[in-house]
């Protein structure tokens, strides 16, 4: 599976446990988005491009939103993703790599894509009858800010 590998392609004779996998991406954002700030604040009027996997982007929950924390205002952050997948834009675990790579073959995987990530208020558990009502949304995070696509949706 995806934690039997670190990011440096070293394999692991046991899964890694998830929330070293997790300690360890938020850490990489953490430090990209903390050197891209560093730089900005040397280079005034400058212009940085990140090229970077979806992972890192989508949803803010990466460099970009990292980033604009840390700017606070003082800089703009703009996210682009391009070709977004299926499985890019669904939670985790929700869509299969053959459903993704399915809806990539026959053309279609772009137009399911989803462009926002809701999410609920405190006290609200996930798959309740009350986490469907429109009241029990606490906000939507969008995908990114732009998403380019190579070819049209058919």
């Amino acid at each position: 599976g995806i934690l039997r590998t670190t990011i440096t392609g070293q394999r692991l004779e046991e899964d890694m446990p998830f929330t070293r996998f997790f300690s360890g991406r938020i850490l990489w954002d953490e430090g990209m988005a903390s050197n891209a700030y560093k730089w900005s604040m040397s280079n005034p009027g400058g212009l940085i491009i990140g090229l970077v996997g979806a992972d890192h982007v989508k949803f803010e929950g990466g460099i970009t939103g990292r980033y604009k924390r840390l700017a606070n205002g003082q800089y703009d952050s703009i996210s682009v993703i391009l070709n977004p997948t299926l499985i890019d834009t669904r939670p985790s675990g929700s869509v299969s790599m053959a459903t993704n790579s399915a809806a990539s073959a026959v053309g279609d995987g772009a137009s399911q894509i989803s462009l926002q990530l809701r999410y609920l208020k405190e006290g609200v558990d996930m798959g309740t009858l009350e986490s469907r009502k429109p009241e029990s949304t606490a906000g939507v995070l969008p995908l990114a800010d732009y998403i380019v696509l190579s070819q049209s949706p058919r």
